[in-house]
């Protein structure tokens, strides 16, 4: 039998020393590991029973928030939740959505932008004190440059500063090497082991705050 495979996702803050790991423990089994960078502090999180969009998420600049794009179990849809790192738990639940209109990013620390919503410049407050920014011009690096109206080098341009907001800093993506469920860093003398996943297996984790399974009114 094929083992399945394995996967670390890294996710950085860009204010302070907080990062976010991704586990894909296989094709329907994901962890939330949150990460103190400076003294390599780990606390493994939440699990989720579904298929993970690596993506479709991002991290807030000051590693407090995740948003995600998910499978929804027993279902043909998708959905994007907000959620606290290192925790699944939805703050905020969209669902009914195809894989196509998942995910999102931030704007900065306070503003979320979700790609199912997008449409010309709406704000809106969440519950939980971030500001949603609905503007087109957020995703126009996820569509057509023709029909996002922009040149070929903007398009390009803007992919690369969506994924350093989603938290895929390059320059720290560099200093670190993922085999499997190993996280590596890389050192003069080689690669320096840091976590290694394998052994970890589901249980059931509880958030410490209360969640939602639909969109709020």
């Amino acid at each position: 039998m094929q083992a399945p495979r394995r996967e670390l996702h890294l996710f950085f803050a860009a204010e302070n020393d907080r990062a976010v790991i991704l586990y894909r423990a296989n094709s329907s089994l994901y962890r939330l590991i949150s990460w103190r960078t400076i003294g390599d502090h780990f606390e493994p999180g939440q699990w989720l029973k579904t298929g993970v969009y690596e993506t479709s998420c991002g991290l807030s600049p000051d590693g407090e928030f995740f948003v995600y794009g998910a499978k929804l179990r027993g279902s043909s849809f998708h959905y994007t939740a907000l959620s606290r790192v290192p925790y699944f738990t939805a703050l905020e639940f969209h669902g009914d959505l195809t894989i196509a209109s998942v995910g999102g990013y931030f704007l900065d620390k306070g503003t979320v932008t979700f790609k199912h919503t997008i449409n010309e410049e709406r704000h809106s407050r969440l519950s939980c004190g971030l500001s949603v920014n609905s503007a087109r011009k957020n995703w126009w690096h996820s569509m057509n440059n023709r029909a996002a109206g922009i040149s070929y080098e903007d398009g390009v341009s803007q992919r690369a500063s969506v994924q350093v907001k989603r938290g895929k800093i390059p320059d720290l993506l560099e200093c670190y090497h993922c085999d499997g469920a190993k996280l590596y860093r890389k050192t003069a003398k080689g690669l320096e082991l840091l976590l290694d996943c394998s052994d970890m297996e589901f249980e059931p984790i509880q958030a410490p705050y209360e969640g939602v399974t639909k969109a709020r009114p």
